[in-house]
């Protein structure tokens, strides 16, 4: 009996010594990385971490703090707690627009060298500044951390493939045939809202595509297995009509057509099953005659809309579909390292051949 007391005592105050460690730590959950006006200082980082109120009620506490460098502003951070700063728990890394075009490896480097911080950890641009996001209260949601989070995973369940981090991130970037892109958030109305894509050159931002022009850059990526497409289209000479339709990605491949030294033209192929959810038209969509000319009408869309889509990120030299790790399976390592890739991949024809199956007219046939 005693030593049944005893072994019960040992384990009560063992728990309450862990209970204390715990209640000293600021488990940083998510960090964003700003620019600023000021020469001596020009990094501004923002951490969140959740914190218990003295009446016992769940909140979060933000610190900006301004530095030289990342080091040195998180040694400010942790002059600006009670608490022991701990960066395992990091979830999500957002990095103003204006930082991020000055270059982001820096950045991505300090995280890395953190051996607590994994790899998995989930990174998003600010449309501007990263402290508005992070410094936003949203009416019902306790941590912005845990609201990012799930919004990119989210956006990923739902095909919009936004859920990157600092792995896949590094390895586009090190990858000499593809470019990295990230998500892009904003604040709207008191509120976070996804906004696009951002395109990168190496670990530079170039460009923002907006989210009708980045569904199609997801829809020519070879990992984007199903979607949603949403579009009016024009179903006769002065009618218009809305379409919505489930997708999935039958089949994607690109093909390039080169001589062992120099890509002239390249293929994307993609082949798509939808079924309808919701059609405004006056046509029977149940009809196959209807449904074939739905069909031809939503392939003219793709091929017209990613035709502008790829000549703009070939007029910036952009190549987030990866087409050239295609040029590169063709040629000799010799040739592709003599190769000028950018200026290759911005003078090559690249085509869209798509085709779409309707397979099915919607629950409500």
């Amino acid at each position: 009996m005693n030593k049944v007391f005893f072994i019960i005592i040992i384990f009560v105050l063992s728990g309450c010594a862990e209970q204390r460690i715990i209640d000293d730590l600021a488990l940083v959950n998510a960090v964003g990385y700003d620019v600023t006006d000021n020469e001596k200082n020009p990094l501004k980082l923002t951490g969140t971490f959740p914190i218990i109120t003295k009446d016992g009620k769940y909140d979060r506490k933000t610190i900006m703090v301004e530095g030289k460098s990342s080091k040195e502003a998180r040694e400010k951070v942790r002059l600006k707690t009670n608490l022991k700063l701990e960066s395992g728990q990091i979830r999500v890394t957002l990095y103003g627009q204006e930082l991020a075009k000055q270059g982001m490896l820096p950045y991505l480097q300090s995280l890395v060298r953190d051996p607590s911080i994994g790899t998995r950890a989930k990174l998003a641009l600010a449309e501007d500044q990263a402290s508005d996001i992070l410094m936003l209260q949203i009416k019902n949601e306790g941590q912005n951390a845990t609201y990012l989070e799930q919004f990119l995973t989210k956006l990923n369940r739902e095909n919009i493939r936004t859920n990157y981090n600092i792995y896949q991130f590094l390895r586009d970037y090190y990858d000499d045939g593809i470019d990295p892109i990230l998500p892009v958030f904003k604040v709207e109305k008191n509120n976070i809202a996804y906004n696009g894509i951002g395109l990168f050159h190496e670990d530079k931002l170039v460009e923002i595509l907006k989210p009708s022009e980045a569904r199609y850059l997801f829809l020519f990526r070879e990992e984007m297995k199903q979607g949603n497409f949403v579009e009016q289209i024009n179903v006769g000479e002065e009618e218009q009509a809305s379409i919505m339709l489930n997708y999935e990605l039958k089949e994607h491949h690109i093909v390039v057509h080169s001589t062992s030294t120099n890509p002239k033209k390249a293929s994307i192929h993609i082949e798509l099953i939808g079924d309808v959810l919701e059609y405004t038209g006056k046509d029977d969509i149940s009809d196959p005659k209807i449904q074939k000319k739905i069909e031809n009408i939503i392939i003219k869309k793709i091929n017209q809309e990613g035709k502008e889509l790829i000549a703009k990120l070939q007029k910036l030299q952009l190549d987030p579909l990866g087409i050239n790790r295609y040029v590169r399976n063709k040629m000799t390592y010799h040739n592709w390292q003599a190769l000028d890739k950018y200026q290759s991949y911005q003078d090559m024809n690249i085509n869209i051949e798509a085709k779409i199956t309707l397979n099915s007219s919607g629950k409500w046939k």
